[in-house]
């Protein structure tokens, strides 16, 4: 999804999610209470004149990239071609579990540091 792909509608939405949060511009995905949160400002300046933006569903129901991670189609990014902007959801879930090995890691050595401290110091008994 490209920003000089989207229609007029979709454009006004992009745009005012952008005025809204600045970031965005540049930020290849979207999670689902980003959406949700940006939406609900939208609508309650509506009450005092602001824009009338709907709910984006054509942004929610494709380019899904991982559980609640949609792809943004923000302006800046529109040069880069879409398989580069994000990781697949596959990649994603194997750098979580890679992430989740690695703090494993790191907590048995810790514990085995801090087993070493207390027998070094005899507050534990060596068995």
């Amino acid at each position: 999804m490209n920003y000089s792909e989207l229609n007029k509608t979709q454009v006004r939405c992009i745009d005012a999610y952008i005025s809204l949060r600045p970031e965005l511009s540049a930020q290849p995905t979207i999670t689902r209470p980003e959406v949700e949160e940006l939406h609900s400002k939208l609508y309650a300046e509506r009450a005092n004149g602001g824009l009338k933006i709907g709910y984006p569903m054509w942004l929610v129901k494709n380019d899904k990239l991982g559980r609640g991670i949609y792809e943004f189609p923000a302006p800046e990014l529109d040069s880069i071609p879409v398989l580069e902007r994000s990781k697949p959801a596959a990649k994603v879930k194997a750098d979580k579990a890679q992430a989740k090995v690695e703090a494993q890691a790191k907590i048995e050595q810790e514990d085995k540091e801090f087993f070493t401290d207390l027998k070094e110091y005899g507050i534990m008994e060596t068995t």
